[in-house]
């Protein structure tokens, strides 16, 4: 596996292969940065583009920057592209519901309870890039403070800093889609890779291990309560807790937390009708400012969410979530419940 080491110290020696040395400002020690993945040419553009995009953070802040930064691109996971059929694509009806395993039988039932997961229809993936981690709530802080934000409830962080919202390594909470778009967006202009948030058929493609006909997205395709997903205990208190992020197992294609921990903004606006008119082709969703009146709420625009939330082991991943902009507004805060993670997309491996 990758591995990255940041050190803060004063040296003279370089090895372009591995390592950069940035010097640092009025006598400060000099930031190394060595990386398996990212060489230090790339390196050495992301340290400009964050003096560039953040010409007022410190050299502390600076150098914090850059790991997220160079950690991100170490995290993407490439996934080759292919076919494959989205959405509900049915389920034996004398399944396990927690070991169910897909076989063609006379008696097939839907595998989701919602009617917005049908019909499967065709899709056709270019190859692209996954983080294999949610972001980080460290990673997140960082972002706010180089953008001179203050982070996510000051009050409630300075009375329980321990508190599972302020983890490092949990899911980072978002206000709302924006949220999740922005840092994203803050990603490519770092480091100039085509960072975005995935879109619904690329998560749902690689929870489903590359579309394969799975209900589950953990290490082996089936449920098994504390050891691939998070233990259901009501009298823990802390039910609905989010957890770091590489706590549980990876799904087979390495990429962890897909399954059951804060659910993820994708990219796409939601229409609870597009699977019925979805593209084959990388379908993007039904397109932007797409305005409905659901449950009685007043016309906006959706956005969508997939996977679980803490607690919500029973769900497969087939769920979909939508949550409209006037209630994001409603909130008003950081929810830990939702997050995300960035890809990069293009068909073509970074190294």
């Amino acid at each position: 596996m990758p591995t990255l080491t940041r050190l803060f110290q004063s040296v003279s020696f370089i090895s372009l292969t591995s390592v950069l040395i940035l010097s640092g400002c009025n006598g400060e020690a000099d930031i190394v940065v060595t990386s398996d993945v990212v060489s230090a040419e790339k390196i050495a553009q992301i340290r400009a583009n964050i003096q560039t995009l953040h010409p007022d953070a410190d050299s502390e802040l600076q150098a914090k920057v850059l790991d997220t930064a160079v950690r991100a691109v170490e995290d993407m996971v490439f996934i080759e592209g292919g076919k494959f059929m989205m959405g509900d694509f049915g389920m034996p009806c004398d399944a396990d519901p927690e070991r169910p395993v897909w076989r063609e039988t006379e008696n097939m039932c839907n595998a989701s309870r919602w009617a917005d997961t049908s019909p499967a229809h065709p899709v056709e993936l270019n190859s692209y890039s996954l983080s294999k981690y949610e972001t980080r709530v460290k990673d997140m802080d960082r972002y706010l403070l180089a953008h001179n934000e203050p982070l996510p409830k000051p009050e409630l962080r300075e009375v329980e800093p321990e508190n599972f919202q302020f983890q490092s390594d949990n899911p980072a909470s978002t206000r709302g889609w924006q949220d999740a778009k922005d840092y994203c967006t803050w990603l490519g202009q770092l480091t100039g890779y085509a960072f975005d948030l995935p879109t619904e058929a690329q998560w749902e493609f690689a929870a489903r291990n590359r579309g394969q006909n799975i209900y589950y997205a953990t290490d082996n395709g089936f449920l098994e309560n504390g050891r691939n997903t998070r233990p259901y205990d009501k009298d823990s208190g802390k039910l609905g807790h989010t957890y770091p992020v590489d706590m549980l197992p990876p799904n087979p294609l390495g990429i962890y937390g897909l399954q059951n921990n804060a659910a993820e903004w994708v990219n796409d606006v939601y229409d609870p009708e597009y699977y019925s008119y979805s593209q084959i082709a990388n379908p993007k969703g039904p397109g932007d400012s797409l305005l409905l009146e659901m449950d009685g709420q007043n016309e906006q625009e959706f956005h969508l969410l997939r996977g679980n939330l803490v607690g919500e082991i029973n769900n497969n991943i087939l769920i979909r979530r939508q949550v409209g902009n006037d209630e994001i507004r409603g909130y008003n805060t950081y929810v830990s419940s939702f997050s995300f993670r960035c890809s990069i997309q293009s068909h073509l491996k970074l190294n």
